[in-house]
């Protein structure tokens, strides 16, 4: 088995979207997201994962200028991440096609396989 780690994006998913959702809608939300970690669990493909707050901090360059970022207007905010073991990208891509992320036009899953460091 190959260890690979998907990236969520979501335009849509941002502090404002949440402020604007019934507690109801965040709860159907979250139980898509657990219904779909837990079949993967149960596969034994799930190594973890967790979803991330829209701000945060980034460092940047030579200098390692401290900056606030991603800011929510981007078109690239990463919603969360998963690493899952899976035997090939086919097996992988598989795997991630009932993602919750992929329910809204604009989300996406990112599927890169993580580089084994000896």
């Amino acid at each position: 088995m190959k260890n690979f780690m998907l990236v969520f994006r979501s335009p849509q998913q941002n502090e404002e979207t949440f402020a604007i959702q019934s507690p109801e809608q965040i709860q159907a939300e979250f139980a898509l997201w657990k219904t779909w970690m837990d079949n993967l669990a149960k596969e034994g493909k799930l190594v973890g994962g967790d979803p991330l707050f829209p701000h945060g901090k980034v460092l940047k360059g030579t200098s390692k200028k401290l900056v606030d970022g991603p800011f929510i207007e981007g078109k690239d905010i990463i919603g969360g991440y998963m690493h899952i073991k899976a035997n090939d990208y086919a097996d992988a891509v598989a795997l991630s096609k009932d993602c919750p992320a992929l329910n809204n036009n604009d989300g996406s899953v990112e599927i890169r396989e993580i580089m084994p460091v000896e």
